[in-house]
């Protein structure tokens, strides 16, 4: 399969994502292979999704402050989790939620006091349009994963979420790309950095 631009990648996965065939079910199959890799986890930092474009983490989170439907999972993690909010410097802080607000994109932002560096976090959940066959990250052309999560250490405390259906995107990586340390679909679970 010969490469595409991150550009035609993300317009294809824009396009197909809302439309993925029995995704609620995918969306549980893939939180059940997850919920194993957080135990132990104490401090988990994760993300609001959108739910058009990724998968939804929210039905796992214990006392999760955002109203979703949670009777397709049958244990949540009961961690403490964090969520990104984007500072006035355009960086990622990561906060423990009291409540959330909407940014000017439209997507959930935390609202909270307790803040937690991606050094201090057991695992990091990293939102995605989706990922190569290597584990470098698509998202939306931002890169503030790729800036906060730039070394190996933190790299390998990643995982990404993801649709077998949309695996592999065969994009170009570039330099400055995140690396995940694993990545998780409805059928299995991939390892790029142990």
């Amino acid at each position: 399969m010969n490469p595409i631009s991150k550009e035609d990648a993300r317009n294809i996965l824009k396009k197909n994502l809302p439309n993925l065939p029995e995704r609620e079910d995918h969306e549980a199959a893939i939180l059940k292979r997850l919920y194993p890799l957080l135990q132990g986890k104490s401090k988990i930092i994760t993300y609001a999704p959108d739910l058009r474009y990724e998968v939804d983490v929210l039905p796992i989170i214990e006392s999760c402050p955002l109203p979703r439907p949670t009777g397709f999972i049958e244990a949540r993690h009961s961690a403490k989790w964090y969520f990104p909010r984007m500072n006035a410097e355009k960086n990622l802080r990561f906060l423990r939620p009291y409540s959330f607000e909407k940014n000017a994109m439209g997507l959930f932002e935390p609202i909270g006091d307790e803040e937690i560096s991606v050094e201090d976090a057991d695992l990091i959940l990293v939102p995605a349009l989706g990922f190569n066959e290597k584990g470098y990250r698509l998202g939306r052309g931002g890169g503030y994963y790729d800036r906060i999560l730039n070394s190996e250490s933190l790299q390998k405390k990643t995982v990404g979420l993801s649709f077998s259906k949309l695996f592999p995107v065969p994009f170009l990586a570039e330099n400055h790309d995140l690396k995940i340390g694993k990545m998780i679909t409805e059928t299995q679970i991939h390892s790029f950095l142990d």
